[in-house]
């Protein structure tokens, strides 16, 4: 018997290259990534979560750039592909490898709700989209995300903000 391939409808693609168009035009900080098994919890890692460049960060959240030792962050996060607000998630520092196995400061989001899209273990190798906002504004949320839930939002993605190559993450932005 042959597979017939799904067919996205234009609503489905549309979305993305809506959002995409809201917010690369905003002057917000872009990040994109392939989601790893440790960052969605399929390695059922002891702290999941989708790490971040804390650089990156420093003019989304001033108290990173201000404080050497700040090791917390909390802020809220509109997942806007699965339709989730998660509010209070919480960004911790964490250092890890980086390319070439150089030490990599990161911020770790955590405190996900439990069904989260972020520790859904089927997002494994999703392409994630993190937009955030800089300054020290208080309105919610401080973080949108997409994470494309096929090979045609990736594709959709690749065309419109360029190449993301697995394990090396894509920053831009303000």
């Amino acid at each position: 018997m042959e597979t017939i391939p799904h067919q996205h409808s234009p609503i489905d693609t549309d979305r993305l290259r809506d959002w995409i168009a809201r917010w690369i035009g905003a002057s917000w900080i872009w990040h994109a990534k392939f989601l790893s098994g440790t960052e969605t919890s399929a390695t059922q890692a002891l702290r999941p979560g989708p790490r971040v460049p804390r650089a990156m960060l420093k003019s989304a959240f001033p108290s990173l750039a201000e404080d050497v030792g700040t090791t917390t962050i909390e802020f809220d996060i509109e997942i806007d592909s699965h339709g989730v607000r998660e509010d209070r998630v919480r960004g911790v520092a964490h250092t890890g490898e980086g390319l070439l196995g150089r030490p990599q400061a990161r911020i770790r989001i955590t405190n996900l709700g439990i069904s989260s899209p972020l520790r859904d273990h089927e997002n494994t190798g999703a392409l994630a989209i993190f937009v955030f906002r800089p300054g020290p504004s208080t309105d919610s949320p401080k973080c949108r995300i997409w994470v494309c839930r096929n090979l045609v939002e990736t594709d959709i993605a690749d065309d419109l903000i360029g190449p993301v190559e697995p394990g090396i993450p894509v920053p831009w932005g303000h």
